[in-house]
């Protein structure tokens, strides 16, 4: 089944603006629909103030907030006439805490796409990709903030390590790696370990090719940045069009306290990652 439902976290930030730029050059490919959601904090006031504040004043607070969210929503449509998309477009608005409220909008389309940082300074409204990964039951693709828009190349890296978040990782990208006319399947290879031949039934590049993607296996060693960098490295040396890899091989409290492969990507991409749990 081909993409056809992508959606987009967009914020009106710079770091949005990158996300949409792929957003819909994806959307060209594949005819698909695009959806921008805005999810953001009502203003709101304390109980104190609620006490005395007359209704002219909530209703000036409402007013305020529904202003925003409309400027933004114009920036949004504004973009889109710069980059000359002319497919279908949806615009949402919601309220709510934005990590949960944005994990369950994902869950009603193929793929949601939002940039690699929020705004530094508006910490409780920060979209948090690793929070969408683990909570959203979809593939969100993060985009790079220095990210240019370009032809796809059709060419994609998978990270692959045979985990249960490689596997799942690599079955929600299917649809766009079939797309692929290049596909790298990359795996990094830690110290005292060698080049590993498949086990009937359990090799990867066969999978793919059952699925008519011209796959190939390449074998990495780990450099002293570790397993992260090795594979950073390798797509900035080669550009894919996107890395696709598993998130959070380990447990999740162990990669935030000790760093690990999927904070080190979200740090330092180079290239779009399309991320699975």
């Amino acid at each position: 089944m081909a993409i056809k439902d992508l959606a987009v976290a967009y914020n009106g930030s710079s770091n949005a603006g990158t996300a949409l730029a792929c957003a819909v050059r994806m959307c060209r490919k594949y005819r698909a629909t695009l959806t921008g959601v805005y999810v953001h904090l009502p203003l709101g006031v304390g109980r104190e103030v609620a006490r005395w504040a007359t209704q002219d004043i909530l209703d000036g607070i409402r007013r305020t907030d529904q202003q925003a969210a409309g400027r933004i929503q114009a920036k949004f449509h504004e973009s889109l006439h710069d980059l000359g998309f002319d497919g279908p477009v949806e615009w949402v608005v919601e309220q709510g805490t934005v990590n949960e409220s944005l994990s369950r909008f994902a869950r009603y389309h193929d793929l949601l796409l939002m940039g690699q940082y929020s705004e530094p300074d508006d910490r409780p409204a920060q979209v948090r990709a690793e929070d969408l990964v683990m909570r959203a039951g979809r593939p969100v693709l993060i985009v790079p903030i220095d990210y240019r828009p370009r032809d796809f190349s059709e060419y994609a890296v998978v990270a692959w390590d045979g985990s249960r978040p490689a596997a799942r990782a690599l079955t929600d990208a299917m649809q766009i790696l079939e797309t692929k006319t290049r596909l790298d399947v990359v795996t990094v290879i830690r110290g005292g370990e060698g080049e590993q031949a498949p086990r009937p039934g359990r090799d990867v590049i066969r999978h793919l090719q059952r699925h008519g993607v011209d796959a190939r296996r390449v074998w990495l060693p780990a450099s002293r940045g570790g397993v992260g960098r090795a594979i950073l490295d390798y797509c900035r040396q080669h550009q894919p069009d996107l890395l696709v890899m598993g998130a959070y091989g380990h447990a999740r409290l162990r990669e935030d306290l000790f760093g690990g492969v999927t904070r080190q990507v979200l740090d330092s991409m180079c290239v779009p990652v399309m991320m699975s749990h």
